[in-house]
């Protein structure tokens, strides 16, 4: 921008320009001062206000209202993170996001169940209309030879992992399932109904949250589920106009606003902002839509966008990390670099925690189910399926084994139905579908795309402008259906993805599907028009009537001839994008991961390294136990010369990887003002209109049209590039880090800098040092204070204030006794008559002096010549996985010299390391590890007692405070070893106590097991001692009068004519201290008998030390009767006297039975006794 003025021919005058040099001559950095400065002149208006009305202003409490507001400053920002299944929102000043359904129930003539003539889902196969009776063929013969497929390969990595695979496996599980009925329980036996939602005489129009979900399926009238967002792309298949569409969107956040943020008050709103995040690879209209219901609809002051991996590091506190975010219906990967995403590395695949849910239950329908008729259009089939799969899912291969599980089925006016299924492999193969994505069923994913919502152009050239990146279109190509051979000539077939990281940083231009979406710029980019065209291959030819160059006239074809001449750069782009819609993104979790981090790096090999070892697993579906150690042994399997620096890592500080997101974008809406340019104004979004800037910023989004709408554009013809219609519209632009002017005139001045170093002698002399001795002092105190080094990362609590860990340690230190003698005083050392061994005034260094052995022991005769000291020769190949599964066989081999492998080593079997003479014989003469001069007297094997399993899978050990029964004489009771404890039902205040306990240990996230319930017990013992021994012996599996009615010692108080045991009432007693975990019995207390079976007879059991799971320890005590005051005591409800009769367990207790001894054994299902 020059100015001149002339006189004459020669005389000119130049101005002086300062377009773009000012901070105030950008438009962001305007509103932002404006913004302060009104603040201010409010703050001040209301001071004098106060003045005024004789208020008496504290300076310092003003100062503090000032801090406190700027601490506050959170609490003015709502932050919004919208996905497929959930939405979550919350002031950035929260903690944690409130989590609500991303769904609307409406009034409908049919439910979701209801529609397509009650087709559920999963779809079942149908021959000639009906079912077939078998579920093995529900799913079509695709289904089954892949989930057989499935299953083979993973027993094979079973074995592999010498892991015990049964043959039966499926069997067992198929012919349990087929027999076991379910177990009915009336609705006001049930404690944990379901609470659904009423529908009045007045039903409202929509309802929202989880009210929606708990609507019952008959309802009068009825209501329909919309989901308004899938897969992550708008929902076009249930809607039949955009605006409702966009409208449930505004009135989802504005029902979670108001329930769950408490802003009642929508006038109140324009005060605050909004922090929305976006996917990595988002569409125009998706975030054009989302700033218009935020600022127009909401009416937001403000609004700003950030992208859902780069508010992930932000969580996470990374600068640098590989996300890989699974979510419920996608998985998007991206890599980060800086605090930015790079845009080549966006990777978006349509797959996500909910196939995993259809998937689980497909094979377990296939697999005969005992719910057969689950459909998961009805909304309480569906929230039991993701219990379920929540529950019961894993990928740790110890896991998988014969599993008995139960779960209970709620419907609205019903009662409680209890099933019991078995499953085996179907609980690791579900998840496993990640890997294997065509076990999905996505016939309905693609199905009304673009039938609502068209896709976004360019205003000018009218060409599509969605964001595109290198990694997605790779993944396209393999995904996308080959392309007939008449539509174009020597097109090579599509290319498995690539698995190695390229060596030279190069961007390749393949030829096809692929090698047209590359040509698409991953970020928004200027129009042409107006610009200089480049020179280049690449760069498409004028429409004129001549072949392009490089092409012979008529070479290729009629085709390639008309391609040549009629090219139309805009049609083409058209086209690619059609092609690119019908293709639905698709490759397996490790494949996706390895061609992200493969584009995001660039070729070079470092920074790949670097994503590999910061791969960062969050969202909500990868909460599946054991998802990222089998995620990692996938890359490292499949890229094994990087398989040391491959590391999946969770989120940290024990965040839940499902609102990581949330968090990311709570903390970029908390930064100020100079550290966070992107906010959108309502003055911005209403009132400008400029010219648009290429500039490659993630605010550009916004140069799409927002006033008024963007209309439908016509297809282009051939010369429309030339003289086409132009669609001027409103947009803002948002340009960063832009200065357009020339370099300057002259260059910069370079100062003459000494480069003689040491060899001047400058430095070096006595009169530099002296001189700088004067002029310079000695600091000592910012020496001592700066000169340490320390590392904070390693201490315990420094990054939540704790500071103690700094400090002086309260306690003294212990002094080692060789140190004494550095601290005696002056006066008391005198000359030392010799010289003291092992005192060295740098310990733990080469310094160290030889302890010990009197006399000069440091001195060594000069005449004899030292010995070079021999290196320990290690051998590395030791530490190998391979050699240290050896060595654990080794010792197997050594125990069961029988089952030792001898053959060559192969996929299954692994020979074991060779044992040596010496390992013989240790395990012959066996020595005790503390007392070498023990004698082994015999040797007992640690077996379970599978037989002796109860139906709760454990053992209660009860301790008495006091002894149970006065002892009158000095022989033992035979009366206690059959002794009863009868538990009595919970009072209401243990009944409150216990959730007190429990709802502290949830708050506080205290580890250990969930805190059980206290519970009171009846102490009874048998009438004498020979009714004791009776008992004992009705117990006894191995004696043949157990059946003997003689030996009860009582008749039946109804007069019967059945004889039992009677047992007596001692007294009450209290719990007073409770351990133990039910959950896992095997981890803290066992209890051990051994075993010595009689030489004669056959016993039920070998020789061994048997254990037996313990499950609880109670310690009880006498309870004492509580007497209020003035009130008189109540009479005690209790039972004096018990009748006792012995019975055969019944089938539903052997299944139980059953189910524990095939979780500790196996292998199957056992024999039953």
């Amino acid at each position: 921008m020059n100015g001149s003025t002339t006189q004459g021919a020669s005389q000119q005058r130049r101005e002086a320009v300062e377009y773009l040099k000012r901070d105030d001559q950008f438009l962001a950095y305007r509103t932002q001062q404006e913004e302060a400065t009104n603040r201010m002149v409010q703050q001040a208006r209301d001071k004098d206000r106060a003045l005024a009305q004789g208020v008496d202003v504290n300076e310092e409490e003003e100062s503090g209202a000032t801090t406190a507001t700027q601490e506050a400053f959170g609490s003015k920002i709502v932050v919004i993170h919208a996905g497929s299944q959930n939405l979550r929102i919350g002031l950035a000043s929260d903690a944690l996001p409130k989590t609500v359904p991303m769904v609307l129930a409406r009034k409908w003539p049919e439910n979701e169940a209801e529609e397509d003539g009650g087709e559920p889902l999963p779809k079942r196969l149908k021959i000639d209309g009906e079912m077939p009776e078998d579920p093995d063929m529900w799913f079509g013969e695709d289904f089954s030879s892949q989930y057989n497929s499935m299953s083979n390969d993973l027993k094979q990595r079973m074995r592999a992992n010498k892991r015990r695979v049964l043959p039966n496996s499926k069997e067992l599980v198929v012919n349990y399932n087929k027999r076991t009925p379910p177990e009915v329980i009336s609705e006001h036996n049930d404690p944990h109904r379901v609470e659904w939602t009423e529908i009045g005489s007045e039903a409202p129009d929509y309802i929202m949250g989880q009210a929606a979900l708990r609507i019952p399926e008959n309802s009068v009238p009825r209501y329909k589920l919309f989901w308004p967002i899938r897969h992550g792309w708008f929902n076009e298949q249930d809607y039949k106009t955009k605006q409702t569409l966009y409208s449930d969107i505004s009135l989802i956040i504005e029902h979670a606003i108001v329930s769950e943020l408490g802003l009642k008050h929508k006038k109140d709103w324009p005060q605050y902002g909004c922090v929305c995040v976006i996917p990595d690879l988002f569409e125009r209209n998706y975030v054009t839509q989302m700033l218009d219901i935020l600022l127009r609809g909401l009416g937001f002051g403000r609004v700003c966008f950030q992208q859902e991996s780069l508010s992930a590091t932000f969580g996470a506190g990374y600068s640098s990390s590989c996300i890989v975010d699974v979510g419920a219906q996608k998985t998007s990967i991206c890599c980060v670099e800086e605090g930015m995403c790079i845009e080549d590395s966006r990777v978006n695949v349509k797959y996500g925690g909910t196939d995993v849910t259809e998937s689980f239950m497909r094979m377990m329908l296939h697999d005969h189910f005992p719910y057969s008729d689950i459909n998961l259009k009805r909304r309480y089939d569906w929230l039991l399926a993701e219990e379920l799969k929540q529950k019961f899912c894993t990928m740790n291969e110890a896991d998988i084994s014969v599993q008995l599980y139960d779960f209970h089925l709620r419907a609205f006016e019903e009662d409680t139905r209890k099933y019991f299924f078995k499953c085996y492999d179907e609980t690791m193969l579900a998840p496993m579908g990640y890997f294997h994505p065509t076990i999905f069923d996505h016939s309905e994913k693609l199905k009304a795309r673009r039938k609502l919502i068209d896709r976004s152009y360019d205003l000018y050239d009218g060409s599509p402008n969605d964001p595109q990146s290198a990694a997605q279109s790779s993944i396209v190509e393999s995904a996308a259906p080959p392309q007939p051979a008449a539509a174009y000539n020597a097109v090579p077939e599509a290319k498995p993805l690539p698995t190695m990281v390229a060596q030279t940083p190069s961007k390749s231009n393949p030829v096809g599907l692929a090698g047209r979406l590359n040509e698409q710029e991953g970020t928004p980019h200027s129009s042409v028009a107006g610009s200089p065209v480049p020179d280049g291959a690449n760069t498409p030819q004028p429409p004129q009537d001549t072949p392009a160059a490089g092409t012979a006239p008529g070479e290729g074809g009629s085709f390639g001839a008309t391609s040549s001449i009629f090219f139309d750069p805009t049609l083409e782009k058209i086209k690619q994008a059609e092609e690119r819609d019908r293709v639905l993104p698709m490759a397996g979790l490790d494949t996706a991961i390895m061609t992200s981090i493969q584009h995001g790096a660039r070729g070079d090999d470092r920074k790949a390294r670097d994503f590999y070892g910061g791969i960062m697993v969050i969202g909500g579906g990868s909460k599946v136990t054991g998802f990222m150690p089998f995620l990692e042994d996938r890359l490292r399997s499949l890229l094994p010369g990087l398989g040391k620096d491959i590391l999946i890592g969770a989120p940290p500080r024990d965040l839940d990887p499902q609102v990581l997101v949330w968090k990311g974008g709570s903390v970029f809406g908390k930064l100020s003002s100079s550290g966070n340019d992107s906010w959108i104004s309502q003055k911005e979004a209403h009132g400008l209109v400029s010219q648009r800037n290429d500039a490659p910023h993630l605010a550009d989004f916004c140069s799409t049209p927002i006033i008024p709408p963007q209309p439908t554009r016509p297809p282009l013809q051939p010369h429309t590039m030339s003289g086409g219609r132009v669609y001027h519209q409103d947009y803002i632009a948002r340009i960063r880090y832009s200065n357009a002017l020339p370099p300057p005139p002259n260059p910069p001045k370079l100062l003459e800098i000494p480069n003689t170093g040491l060899a001047s002698g400058q430095y070096t002399s006595a009169g530099f040092a002296s001189r700088l001795a004067r002029e310079q002092p000695l600091n000592v105190e910012a020496d001592a204070e700066l000169g340490m080094p320390i590392d904070l990362v390693g201490l315990p609590g420094v990054f939540e204030g704790d500071d103690s860990v700094l400090l002086a340690s309260d306690e003294p230190v212990s002094i080692h006794p060789h140190d004494r003698a550095l601290l005696r005083p002056l006066s008391t050392l005198g000359k030392p008559s010799s010289l003291a061994g092992g005192v060295s005034f740098l310990r733990r260094t080469e310094y160290m002096t030889a302890a010990g052995g009197g006399g000069h022991s440091g001195l060594r005769d000069p005449g004899k010549r030292l010995a070079p000291k021999r290196r320990k020769q290690t051998d590395a190949e030791k530490n190998e996985p391979i050699n240290i599964l050896r060595s654990i066989l080794k010792g197997f081999d050594i125990a069961y010299p029988q089952d030792a492998y001898k053959g060559p080593d192969t996929v299954q079997n692994l020979r074991g390391e060779e044992i040596t003479a010496e390992e013989r014989r240790a395990w012959d003469h066996p020595k005790h590890p503390l007392n070498p001069t023990a004698k082994l007297v015999d040797s007992y094997p640690v077996l379970p007692d599978l037989e002796a399993i109860t139906e709760t899978g454990g053992y209660i050990v009860a301790k008495f405070q006091t002894n149970p029964i006065a002892n009158q004489g000095a022989s033992y009771d035979e009366r206690v070893d059959a002794s009863l404890l009868r538990v009595l039902e919970p009072t209401a205040e243990q009944e409150e106590a216990y959730r007190a306990r429990l709802a502290e240990h949830e708050e506080t996230g205290a580890k250990g097991p969930p805190p059980q319930p206290h519970y009171d017990y009846e102490f009874f013992l048998p009438a004498s001692a020979d009714a004791a021994r009776g008992l004992k012996r009705k117990f006894s599996t191995t004696d043949p009068d157990r059946d003997d009615e003689a030996l009860y010692d009582a008749d039946k108080a109804e007069a019967s004519g059945r004889r039992c045991f009677r047992f007596d009432r001692i007294r009450c007693y209290e719990t007073y201290q409770q351990t133990g975990n039910p959950l896992e019995p095997y981890d803290e207390t066992l209890a051990l008998a051994l075993h010595d079976p009689e030489p004669e007879g056959a016993g039920r059991l070998q020789k061994g030390a048997y254990y037996y799971p313990i499950v609880q320890r109670t310690f009880i005590r006498p309870k004492r009767k509580a007497q209020r005051a003035g009130m008189p005591e109540e009479e005690e409800n209790r039972v004096d006297v018990l009748e006792i009769e012995v019975r055969d367990p019944d089938e539903r207790e052997v299944a139980d039975r059953q189910g524990f001894r095939e979780k500790l054994e196996g292998e199957g299902e056992l024999a039953e006794t």
